[in-house]
């Protein structure tokens, strides 16, 4: 029996050989910047190895963030697992510093196959709590 090439997938190498998304913006201050990744939910289907992503600003060097441990054990007693499944997704933060006001480039990258965002939020200080994010926010093409 031939393995399925989703399990024996090697890790990606954010600014390597990883693909990213990427998101150009606007930021009006040099500040602390919270990402919050909302991403399906996912279990560590490989095993003994993590589910892991990547996210950066600009040039910085990628975070590599573990959205699933490697030892995540999904059984009922497992709160962090009912409570995925309840809201059918998986939170993760990032912190990041940008030193300066003026465009900017958030970059998400793909380390493990496996790892489906569903939406960003990019908090500056005054992103209020919801159940499962904040509205879209509004989109003005530059003329």
């Amino acid at each position: 029996m031939r393995a399925n090439s989703a399990t024996n997938a090697k890790k990606a190498v954010p600014g390597k050989d990883a693909p990213c998304l990427e998101y150009r913006m606007y930021l009006f201050t040099a500040d602390t910047v919270n990402v919050t990744g909302i991403f399906s939910p996912t279990l560590n289907f490989m095993p003994g190895r993590s589910l892991q992503y990547a996210v950066s600003f600009d040039d910085e060097k990628p975070q590599v963030i573990t959205l699933v441990p490697a030892d995540f054990d999904a059984s009922h007693e497992n709160i962090d697992w009912a409570k995925t499944v309840a809201d059918n997704a998986r939170f993760s933060q990032s912190l990041h510093l940008i030193k300066k006001p003026g465009y900017h480039t958030l970059k998400i990258w793909m380390v493990d196959q496996g790892v489906v965002l569903q939406k960003l939020m990019i908090d500056l200080g005054g992103l209020k709590p919801s159940y499962l994010g904040a509205p879209e926010s509004f989109y003005k093409p530059a003329k």
